[in-house]
């Protein structure tokens, strides 16, 4: 009641704003009432409204803001309280626990893309040792700073309770390079001898690879957790096998932090229900579970910038049924991004469904499927540091039947052999996506 935009909301609900009270307390059904009433927003709905619109009162323990940007490049600032973070910090714990077993005190390795600036809720580098830093700011004489005793936490935090490293992104401009940069990071990690590796999905493939090849071993690393971008089972399973290490899935945005985790090596994401409400639409209205849709996230704890029925961007569906682990959350299955889904006649045609199909191929390093006109595709892959050639006429098959959609003209695919896929500007590489000029009814 305290924002003006989610005023606007109910009153566009056609709710009756007159029941409600500012302070007053709901009972739960008429709580769940005036939740059923909003429709989802997305990141352009709250930018737009930025500031005064979408913050409330709630100042008693300070702010911070946090701008982020994700694979879509819609940039959307965010503000919490002390409270939020330390649910946030909570979050990322349980991510862990739930993950390994373990909760602190395991190394752990980041290798974030360049668009990340927070990994699962902790903030990034600068990276330095800890007595470098207390030097630096007796030298400089700016120990007595906000930013040097934030800055000082921060390493604490990441350099003693995580025992962290965070590695450079891998950059892809050439086989050449690709291989002097993997030689780099594994020389880096077998110094750390991290327990668990997180990185973007691609770079755990091409890390996989370059492993295979290698006579060193790798036995102190036990678990690898894929973050910032789409990991479909096939490419999960292939980093298994060449690095003979438990994965686990995680998902979260930089706006909300932990979401969900797996409890095993599969897609399926328990929800952190404790912190937020999942749901998932389509056309508008919420699905049943098992239908594919738009995930909508509410942020049960941020009281300074309620994000109530948040669209993340990202495609999913809510799996139906009880864990086999015991635990009865809400699981969540992630598929991609909105952006990267194809709309086929009736059906959307999913990242995830394109990636299953080429990673399946150990051929494949890397794929984009540019989407050129309502009927004819582009298939870009690139091969395998593992010296095995893809099998171009089996991935043609397989996308044309995945693409074709019944009652449309006949589906068209090309396949190029590429040596690198550019990444996007902000360094994350898409699965699917609408060409420039592209010809789409």
């Amino acid at each position: 009641m305290e924002t003006v935009f989610l005023r606007y909301r109910l009153e566009q609900a056609e709710f009756g704003l007159e029941s409600l009270k500012e302070g007053a307390n709901l009972e739960e059904a008429q709580a769940l009432e005036v939740f059923e009433k909003l429709v989802p927003i997305g990141k352009q709905d709250i930018r737009s409204r930025f500031p005064e619109g979408v913050l409330t009162k709630d100042t008693q323990d300070g702010r911070t803001y946090r701008s982020t940007s994700g694979t879509s490049g819609e940039r959307l600032t965010v503000v919490t309280n002390f409270a939020r973070r330390e649910s946030g910090r909570a979050s990322a714990l349980h991510v862990l626990e739930v993950a390994t077993g373990k909760s602190l005190g395991m190394s752990i390795t980041d290798i974030p893309p360049n668009v990340c600036n927070s990994i699962c809720g902790l903030e990034g580098p600068p990276e330095t040792s800890i007595l470098r830093h207390i030097w630096k700011g007796i030298s400089r004489r700016n120990w007595s700073s906000e930013k040097f005793r934030t800055d000082l936490n921060g390493l604490f935090e990441r350099r003693l309770m995580y025992k962290q490293d965070i590695l450079a992104p891998l950059d892809a401009r050439s086989p050449s390079d690709l291989a002097k940069q993997l030689k780099n990071t594994w020389g880096l990690m077998d110094s750390g001898r991290p327990y668990l590796l997180r990185a973007f999905p691609q770079y755990l493939l091409w890390l996989s690879e370059f492993q295979a090849k290698r006579s060193e071993g790798c036995g102190y690393l036990k678990y690898v957790m894929p973050y910032g971008g789409l990991a479909c089972d096939s490419l999960m399973s292939r980093v298994r096998g060449s690095l003979g290490v438990e994965t686990r899935n995680v998902y979260g945005t930089s706006e909300l932090g932990s979401v969900a985790v797996s409890c095993g090596n599969h897609r399926s994401m328990h929800v952190i229900e404790s912190l937020f409400e999942v749901e998932i639409f389509r056309g508008g209205q919420r699905v049943e579970d098992g239908t594919v849709g738009e995930v909508v996230i509410t942020d049960l704890t941020n009281l300074s910038m309620p994000l109530i029925r948040y669209k993340v961007g990202d495609v999913g569906r809510i799996v139906p049924g009880v864990c086999p682990c015991g635990r009865s959350t809400k699981r969540l299955e992630v598929l991609g991004r909105v952006q990267e889904t194809l709309v086929q006649g009736q059906r959307w045609v999913t990242a995830w469904e394109v990636a299953e199909i080429a990673y399946s191929d150990r051929g494949v390093s890397n794929c984009r499927l540019d989407q050129i006109s309502s009927s004819h595709f582009e298939l870009q892959v690139v091969p395998s540091l593992l010296d095995v050639s893809p099998g171009l006429e089996s991935l043609r098959f397989q996308m044309l039947g995945l693409l074709s959609a019944e009652g449309t003209e006949s589906t068209k695919l090309s396949l190029r052999v590429l040596p690198f896929i550019q990444p996007e500007q902000n360094g994350k590489y898409l699965t699917c996506r609408l060409r420039p000029n592209a010809r789409v009814q």
